[in-house]
């Protein structure tokens, strides 16, 4: 541990550098609380997982599915913010390898820091050589804390670990997180958006179905089947005026040259074009494709989904009358995006770092299935890969198909559901390969939660409250994001 008096005085000179890293004030509040957490021996006074607590779980995992090293001893710290199951991977990992303790840190669940407050006070502990050693950095400019040199390259891991094989894995997402070559952080989990199409509407206003669809195609196919046709359907559930932003805002910086162009002719009209276009009023609506896709008839043109294990896989089996099959979501230049889920890092202060590599290498390793759909280890596993695409390809078939069996017995309860007259396992093995082609194009990434949320006080003084021209808009998140490269 190092000496308190030493670890005030760093963080003191870095407090001004965490203001543009995190992008948001620090107050007196968070001040004390980092200051608090340091002179408590760096301890959130979270759950800590012993041996003998270990002893007594039974573990889902089979240890011959992964290689794992024998004979691993050591302590390890785990920081999480939004894996609520992280402790179902640490109970496994400790039953597998008895001389290893972890200290799980989780200020998220309980309610100790809100996001912003997260990203603050890990700014300050990977800068200050505090951090734990493996760190939940899903939403962080992970490039930014890369930079500082506060992070380890994980292929440096990958490439001198002969258990290890990058071809199990959808290397085309690690291609989307590198930096400068290096990769600072694992995405074991990730998801992307598709839509569905309303075939009634297409085919009224004689529009062509596409096999990729962007903002600006689906506004332009939404004003057409209005001028076109007697329907005046919503153009798609929840959106509002940031739905396309998402898509777009990535295209308007580049972290590998530090430069930003958000004040371009281009991005400008994106602004106009999307503000003229979008009415809030339908925001709220967050209708979905389930059993039903009635509403896509004539009340709405598309409608979203992510791409996961339950609900939207389980679509292929019904007999939909009014939608197409799904379609993907791409920027304006065609890019497509993935959002990383699950996404951690070790810093490069741990101690424990080849350690910490092993503890990483088993959480995104290949698992064994539990042999039952009602036991407890059934619940566990269907939680774990419901929301998500495994980075592991063959987590991506098993627990896919996994969720299907386990979810479709409370499906099949339920009335009035039209099933396509085929073999279901069959339909599911094909739905599996055309999603396993979809997860093998995203090779992008959408853009991290900290970005956005440094722009969204002009986004909001534009759509919302009018206070800002498209011009005035552009340049202030020109000047923010140029700031926030160069830093």
């Amino acid at each position: 541990m190092k000496k308190i008096s030493k670890v005030k005085r760093t963080i003191c000179c870095l407090l001004v550098i965490v203001l543009i890293l995190a992008g948001c004030n620090i107050n007196s509040s968070i001040y004390d609380q980092i200051e608090s957490k340091i002179a408590e021996d760096n301890s959130l006074a979270s759950s800590v997982y012993d041996k003998k607590k270990a002893a007594d779980l039974n573990s889902l995992e089979n240890e011959g599915t992964v290689k794992e090293k024998d004979n691993l001893q050591g302590h390890l710290t785990i920081k999480t913010y939004w894996d609520e199951d992280m402790n179902v991977y640490i109970n496994d990992f400790i039953s597998l390898h008895p001389d290893v303790s972890i200290d799980l840190l989780h200020p998220g669940t309980s309610g100790f820091l809100s996001f912003d407050d997260y990203q603050t006070q890990t700014a300050v502990e990977l800068m200050s050589g505090t951090s734990a050693d493996i760190i939940d950095v899903a939403g962080l400019a992970v490039f930014k804390y890369a930079k500082s040199g506060s992070l380890c390259d994980l292929y440096s891991f990958m490439d001198s670990d002969e258990d290890f094989c990058k071809e199990d894995y959808y290397t085309n997402i690690f291609n989307g997180k590198e930096y400068e070559g290096a990769l600072y952080s694992m995405p074991c989990g990730f998801s992307y958006d598709m839509v569905y199409v309303s075939n009634h509407l297409f085919r009224s206003s004689n529009l062509e179905l596409p096999d990729t669809l962007d903002y600006k195609e689906m506004i332009l196919a939404h004003k057409k089947v209005i001028e076109s046709t007697n329907y005046s359907p919503k153009l798609m559930p929840g959106l509002n005026p940031y739905t396309f932003f998402y898509y777009e805002y990535p295209e308007y910086y580049n972290i590998n040259t530090q430069t930003a162009a958000f004040d371009t002719p281009q991005f400008i009209e994106y602004l106009k074009f999307t503000k003229n276009s979008i009415s809030i009023n339908e925001e709220n609506d967050f209708t979905r494709i389930g059993y039903d896709d009635s509403f896509l008839r004539e009340d709405y043109l598309f409608c979203k989904f992510d791409v996961s294990g339950g609900t939207d896989l389980l679509n292929f089996l019904f007999d939909f009358k009014n939608i197409s099959e799904p379609i993907p979501i791409v920027s304006s230049s065609g890019n497509k995006y993935f959002r990383s889920m699950r996404e951690y890092a070790i810093a490069s202060s741990s101690p424990n770092k080849e350690l910490a590599w092993e503890f990483i290498k088993y959480y995104i390793g290949e698992k064994e299935i539990p042999e039952t759909l009602d036991s407890e280890d059934a619940e566990k596993y269907y939680k774990n890969y419901n929301a998500f695409v495994p980075i592991n390809k063959a987590n991506f078939f098993k627990g896919f198909k996994f969720t299907y069996k386990y979810a479709l017995q409370y499906i099949e309860k339920q009335p009035n559901i039209q099933w396509k007259n085929e073999d279901h396992d069959l339909i599911i093995e094909n739905a599996l390969k055309q999603i396993h082609e979809w997860n093998q194009e995203r090779d992008v990434e959408q853009a991290e939660g900290e970005i956005y949320g440094l722009l969204c006080d002009e986004l909001n003084s534009y759509y919302y409250m009018e206070l800002l021209s498209a011009e005035e808009t552009a340049d202030k998140l020109q000047n923010k994001m140029t700031i926030f490269l160069q830093e």
